[in-house]
């Protein structure tokens, strides 16, 4: 079997939704982080056709660009020759798929070099016209004469007025509800901090968010997050962003960003003949699927699996991140992972009956998590494994976890090394 190693992994600042990045379209952030690998692979002396493919990860499509990746690939100047493709149907997930896809077309030998990017730019997710609303709208477009242009803004200016009848709806609210259960997120999450057998309470939440805030704003004073941001310059606003703007103290809820990230990854001997560094090695991962209306419980059976399969435990991991939500997930997967009473009463169905352990407070998302750095959601993934590569790398330690729940019932896990 192929080993797959991480070469290089960077992002782009975590911009809260509406702020820095509002006017900048998925496939923009996308095509930024390609500029950046490509001025890396000429540091390096190579080609740019290196790599093989493309792969992607987003979560919200932009309507002008069906295939991000592709877009960003190519406007951000590499070869059109270099194929490219977009995970999105994973939600939250995506990023860790695409990095096992990616991983899967370097072991078969389909690959030896892929780059893998993610991209999500939540501000620009637009509003839904009313069924019959968008039926007036498309109808005054193909108006070719002054009489029919003038009855179809009569027809249609009423029914634009009145919004309580016709009313637009919010994309990123639509896309964030579950059609299986019919909930928005924030609700599937209040359903695990209501459960009496987990025994969450609002105090513990937000202990849990200050702690996400406080982490993330010691390591950006300590300047360990600059080691995987890169700034990103905004034309509209003729300025460079360079670091995450949403990190604060007296915050509770889960919030959205617009980002950006990239991952190289290459056959291993591949990178060794070429004496490029090696950040580290992607290995086992697991995807789980759980009970929509609580899903953010998912990842504990995704963990439960990837353990099993790597024949490991809890204490064989240094640093475990842990995607972040919302507080009640991670306090949730948490408490059960460290019961055997929990694990047979949440997971029992599915053959998980016994704790599979503690996780230290200091080694779960030691610089803070989505709390406060929020969740650009087909970014998240590549932003974990980042993360957790490069605080390998400053511990001196061999292991980490990656896990993240996935709206629509589903939970995702990775193991990463350093050797």
């Amino acid at each position: 079997m192929r080993n797959v190693v991480v070469v290089d992994g960077f992002r782009t600042p975590l911009c809260k939704e509406g702020t820095d990045f509002r006017e900048t379209d998925a496939e923009v952030l996308g095509a930024w982080v390609v500029r950046e690998i490509i001025t890396r692979l000429h540091r390096w002396n190579l080609p740019l056709t290196t790599i093989d493919c493309v792969l992607g990860s987003n979560v919200a499509t932009p309507m002008h660009a069906v295939n991000p990746t592709r877009v960003a690939a190519v406007t951000g100047g590499l070869p059109a020759t270099i194929p490219a493709d977009t995970v999105a149907g994973k939600n939250c997930g995506s990023g860790v798929t695409a990095l096992y896809y990616s991983s899967l077309r370097i072991r078969s030998g389909d690959a030896d070099t892929v780059l893998a990017i993610g991209m999500e730019a939540m501000s620009r997710i637009p509003l839904v016209y009313d069924r019959t609303v968008a039926d007036l709208l498309l109808q005054y477009g193909k108006a070719r004469t002054f009489r029919e242009r003038t009855a179809g803004v009569l027809a249609l200016i009423p029914k634009l007025l009145n919004l309580k009848r016709y009313p637009p709806r919010v994309g990123l609210i639509s896309g964030l509800t579950d059609p299986m259960c019919d909930l928005i997120m924030g609700l599937t999450a209040e359903n695990i901090s209501k459960d009496p057998a987990l025994g969450i309470t609002r105090e513990d939440q937000d202990a849990f968010a200050v702690r996400s805030h406080r982490n993330a704003a010691r390591a950006w004073k300590n300047g360990l997050l600059a080691d995987e941001v890169v700034p990103m310059y905004v034309p509209e606003r003729s300025a460079y962003v360079a670091r995450d703007n949403g990190i604060r103290e007296d915050a509770s809820a889960q919030t959205f960003r617009d980002a950006a990230a990239a991952m190289l990854l290459m056959e291993e001997s591949k990178a060794k003949s070429l004496g490029l560094p090696i950040l580290g090695y992607l290995k086992e991962y697991a995807d789980f699927g759980y009970e929509p209306s609580c899903m953010g419980l998912a990842p504990v059976g995704a963990i439960a699996t990837v353990l099993s399969r790597a024949r490991l435990t809890l204490k064989d991991f240094a640093v475990c991140e842990i995607n972040e939500a919302f507080a009640s997930v991670v306090l949730g997967i948490m408490r059960i992972l460290d019961s055997s009473a929990l694990m047979e009463r949440k997971f029992g169905r599915y053959g998980w009956t016994e704790r599979l352990g503690e996780i230290p407070y200091d080694d779960l998302n030691p610089h803070g998590g989505a709390i406060a750095l929020g969740h650009p959601v087909g970014v998240s993934g590549l932003r974990l494994a980042m993360t957790a590569l490069y605080e390998l790398k400053r511990r001196n330690a061999e292991r980490a976890l990656i896990s993240m729940c996935v709206g629509g019932g589903q939970g995702v896990a990775m193991i990463l090394e350093r050797k």
